[in-house]
C-alpha cells in the first residue's frame, strides 16, 4: 500500500456536545478547546484524498448528530470513497431517531458506535452527563428498524469504558447488547485526565516482563521476612537498619537483573500496580468473550497491561486527524492542547499541526516534508520509553519541547508519554 494519502481520517465535524462527562478531554484541567462545528465547505475539501481512504470517522470530541449538515457530509463522502470504504462514528444515541437513522443509512453511513458505560440506572445520571440505558436502547431501536427496510450491511456498534466501577458489568453488557441485535462491541480504558481517573483505571502501564521481575523480588523478600513493597525508601535513603540495608540490597539485584535483560523498571508505579490483580478481570473477559461468539458479536477486549515491544495503531492505519478548523494532526493524542496524567503527574499536551485544509489538499499536507518525517520517526519507536522510565516523570517530559526535543532521548515527536502506544485505548 502506498504513502500518498492517508487511508484513515478521523475528521471532527464538531466539538460540542450535549452532555458533560466527566472524562471528557474537554473538561480536564488546562484544555483548550473552542466550540465550533466543520462547515461543510470546508469538509468537501477532502474530496480527493476520500477517493483513497478506506475509512472515516466523523466525530472527534463532540456529538457528530448535533451537526446541522451531518447528512449530506455522508452523501458526499460516500459518492467519492470507494464502495467498500466504511464511513461511521460514535455517538450518545440522545438524538437519534428512526426518520434521522434512515436518512444516515441511505446516505451511505456503515456504522454507529453507541456509548454506554453501565446497564445501571442512577437518579441524575443523564442530567450530569452520563450515558443512559434507556436513550441508547432507544437508538439500537431506531437503527435497527430503519436497517430492516434497507439493503446494504450497516452494523450497530457498542462502546464501554472499562474501571473498577463497570467492568464487573460486562458480561451483563454483552447479553443486553445480544438482545438489542448490537454486531459488536468495543471496550476501552479510561484516558488519564485526573487523579480520579487513575484510581478508577484497570490498566497496568508497567511491561509484563517488568512486573513478572517485581513480584520475583517480592516473593523473595518475603521469605526472608522482608516487605518489599513498602521497602522502597529504604532503597532511597542513605541512613540504614540491617533490615533496610538488606531490602536496600534486593532492590540493586532486582535493578541489575532488570539491566541484564534490558527490562526498565519505574518502582514506584510497579509498586503502585501491585495490588492490581487482573485474576479477576481477565475471567470476566473469557466470560464476555463466550458470551459474543454464542451471539454472533464482534468483540474487541484490551489488554490489562502494557506490551514490551511498542506500537501505533495510528502510524500502521495511515491514519490522519482533522479539527473542525481544518487543521491536520498526526493522532489523537496531539489532536488537541489538554492536560492529562503520566506517572501520577501532570503533563500538558500541545496539539501539533503540519497544515490545514483551508491552504493546502490533505494529500499535499500528508507528503509535506515535515508530515512525512514524524510518521518516520513515530512509526521507528526509537522515543524514551516514558511509562517504564526510572526516572519519570522528568523536567523533559513536564517541560514539553525543552531544549526543542520531545524527551530524553532527543526525539522530535511526543510519543513517549503516549497512552495509546501501551494498548489500552481503542477507538473506532
Amino acid at each position: 500500500m502506498n504513502d500518498l494519502s492517508p487511508q484513515k481520517i478521523h475528521v471532527e465535524i464538531t466539538t460540542r456536545c450535549n452532555l458533560h462527562c466527566r472524562m471528557c478531554v474537554k473538561h480536564a484541567e488546562g484544555s483548550r478547546i473552542p466550540e465550533e462545528d466543520m462547515s461543510l465547505d470546508m469538509f468537501k475539501r477532502l474530496a480527493p484524498a476520500l477517493v483513497q481512504v478506506r475509512k472515516l470517522v466523523l466525530n472527534g470530541i463532540g456529538e457528530p448528530l448535533l451537526h446541522p449538515d451531518l447528512l449530506e457530509m455522508v452523501r458526499f463522502a460516500r459518492l467519492h470513497m470507494p464502495p467498500s470504504a466504511s464511513i461511521g462514528f460514535q455517538s450518545n444515541g440522545l438524538l437519534l431517531t428512526y426518520p434521522c437513522a434512515k436518512d444516515l443509512i441511505e446516505a451511505g453511513l456503515s456504522t454507529i458506535c453507541l456509548s454506554l458505560d453501565s446497564l445501571q440506572t442512577q437518579a441524575g445520571r443523564e442530567q450530569v452527563g452520563g450515558h443512559g440505558v434507556a436513550a441508547v436502547a432507544k437508538a439500537i431501536a431506531a437503527l435497527s428498524q430503519a436497517r430492516k427496510e434497507l439493503t446494504g450491511n450497516f452494523r450497530i456498534g457498542l462502546e464501554m469504558v472499562l474501571t473498577s466501577e463497570t467492568v464487573a458489568e460486562l458480561p451483563d453488557m454483552v447479553r443486553w447488547a445480544a438482545e438489542q441485535g448490537v454486531d459488536y462491541i468495543l471496550t476501552t480504558h479510561l484516558l488519564l485526565y485526573d487523579a480520579a481517573s487513575e484510581e478508577l483505571s484497570l490498566f497496568n502501564p508497567n511491561t509484563r516482563n517488568a512486573t513478572q521481575l517485581f513480584n520475583k523480588y517480592v516473593e523473595l523478600a518475603a521469605a526472608e521476612g522482608l516487605n518489599l513493597k513498602s521497602g522502597l525508601a529504604a532503597y532511597l535513603k542513605l541512613s540504614r537498619t540491617a533490615k533496610d540495608q538488606r531490602m536496600a540490597e534486593m532492590f540493586g539485584e532486582m535493578q541489575k537483573e532488570a539491566s541484564d535483560k534490558d527490562i526498565r523498571l519505574h518502582l514506584q508505579s510497579l509498586i503502585r500496580h501491585r495490588d492490581l490483580d487482573p485474576t479477576t478481570v481477565e475471567q470476566l473477559f473469557r466470560v464476555a468473550r463466550n458470551l459474543a461468539e454464542k451471539a454472533n458479536i464482534e468483540i474487541f477486549l484490551p489488554p490489562l497491561q502494557s506490551e514490551a515491544e511498542k506500537s501505533c495503531a495510528f502510524i500502521a492505519e495511515k491514519a490522519t486527524f482533522l479539527t473542525a478548523g481544518g487543521a491536520v494532526m498526526p493522532c489523537y493524542f496531539l489532536w488537541h492542547t489538554y492536560s492529562c496524567r503520566v506517572l501520577q503527574e501532570y503533563i500538558q499536551v500541545q496539539e501539533r499541526s503540519f497544515g490545514n485544509i483551508r491552504d493546502l489538499s490533505l494529500q499535499a499536507i500528508w507528503q509535506s516534508p515535515e508530515y512525512r518525517k514524524f510518521r518516520r520517526e513515530a512509526g521507528d519507536y526509537e522515543y524514551a520509553p516514558c511509562w517504564s522510565c526510572s526516572q519519570g516523570p522528568c523536567i523533559t517530559l513536564v517541560n514539553d519541547n525543552l531544549l526543542s526535543a520531545n524527551d530524553c532521548y532527543g526525539s522530535q515527536v511526543p510519543c513517549g508519554h503516549c497512552q495509546w502506544n501501551l494498548g489500552g485505548i481503542r477507538c473506532l
